[in-house]
């Protein structure tokens, strides 16, 4: 398929076959750097992530921001009118993404093996909870069950309390991200080295946060102990630099500042506490800058907005949205030199775009 853009991934076409979270962030990342991403719905409801969360007009702000810039078709696929279109679309895509339970799509008739006989230059992306093989397959998969699984939570908070789980879906957001990553290794090895065929991507929503915490193995067997939670005072969890401690502090206007005080910092005031509390954030911040202590706002949702510094880097933008109105949004990392392209916004109804795969079918 051709593309006038000049976005990196123009030219690109995703079909998107997925609910809630792994797989549509995977897509949406894909589009915000210019690929065609077509979602495929269940007609009715769709996604069950459109109802989920605070809604404005009757939009869910979650849906409406975060899986941006998708064309959303609705199909059946126990039809065999819409099976029929449904191959069409396979026949012209380069990846597909998924995050059924495993075996979902097979009982449907679009398991690999099918899909790849259709379009043998696909690649596929399957995200779920446990993975496609082993005894705990066929189990659903949920973000947080993920997180307690990966290592990540045993490290989280205060050594003399319960582990906390983080406050948004990061076994979920990390699965797509490793979803992108095998799509360009892929794409590459098709394209580039022309392998020719595509390949599938088994991802368990658990591996990218256990891949990420790469010294917990080591620690038990070398050293006697895994991580630990340390609170704030061990910034690495493994105790790499126990003269490093990093502590949040309120100042007198409300806002929080994460302190990072260390050997290289003398300077640091004996009270941070009744220091930082003495000041509004900007006189603190600038005061500990110049004690040579680092130091950074605890930033929310608002005074994200608000920055003049994100949004001078794009990291924060501005959007129309049709039903919501005037919109702040996260910009898109990561950010690619030499394109003349601006990134544009949209977030179609169920099924909007179900005309559009007409003009796919007489291609």
């Amino acid at each position: 398929m051709g593309s006038a853009s000049t976005l990196p991934l123009a030219g690109l076409r995703v079909i998107e076959v997925g609910a809630v979270i792994a797989a549509p962030f995977c897509a949406s990342l894909l589009a915000d750097l210019g690929a065609e991403v077509i979602k495929v719905e269940p007609p009715g409801e769709g996604d069950p992530f459109r109802a989920m969360g605070a809604s404005v007009n009757n939009v869910p702000l979650r849906w409406g921001v975060a899986w941006r810039n998708n064309r959303c078709l609705t199909m059946d696929l126990k039809s065999e009118v819409d099976k029929r279109r449904f191959e069409i679309l396979v026949c012209s895509a380069d990846v597909f993404i998924e995050n059924n339970r495993p075996g979902a799509l097979d009982r449907l008739g679009f398991g690999y093996d099918r899909l790849s006989r259709l379009n043998p230059r696909l690649v596929l992306v399957s995200i779920s909870g446990f993975g496609q093989k082993g005894p705990d397959a066929l189990r659903p998969g949920f973000g947080k069950i993920a997180e307690a699984m990966s290592g990540q939570v045993a490290v989280t908070g205060r050594p003399d309390a319960a582990p906390y789980h983080i406050g948004f879906s990061l076994a979920d957001t990390s699965s797509g991200l490793s979803g992108v990553f095998a799509i360009a290794l892929i794409l590459y090895l098709r394209d580039v080295e022309k392998r020719e065929r595509g390949a599938y991507v088994d991802i368990a929503l658990f591996e990218p946060l256990l891949r990420m915490q790469e010294c917990q193995f080591a620690l038990r067997e070398k050293i006697g102990r895994a991580p630990m939670r340390q609170g704030s005072n061990d910034p690495y969890s493994w105790g790499v630099a126990s003269d490093v401690a990093i502590a949040c502090h309120v100042c007198a206007d409300g806002a929080w500042l994460a302190i990072m005080t260390r050997p290289a910092s003398p300077q640091a005031p004996a009270d941070l506490r009744a220091f930082v509390a003495a000041r509004p954030t900007d006189a603190a911040l600038k005061d500990l800058a110049a004690l040579g202590v680092e130091a950074a706002r605890v930033h929310d949702g608002l005074s994200l907005a608000q920055s003049a510094y994100f949004r001078e880097r794009g990291d924060v933008q501005q959007y129309r949205h049709s039903a919501l109105g005037e919109l702040t949004v996260p910009g898109v990392p990561p950010r690619v030199y030499g394109s003349a392209d601006r990134h544009v916004f949209r977030t179609p109804a169920v099924g909007e775009d179900n005309d559009w795969l007409a003009g796919v079918a007489e291609k």
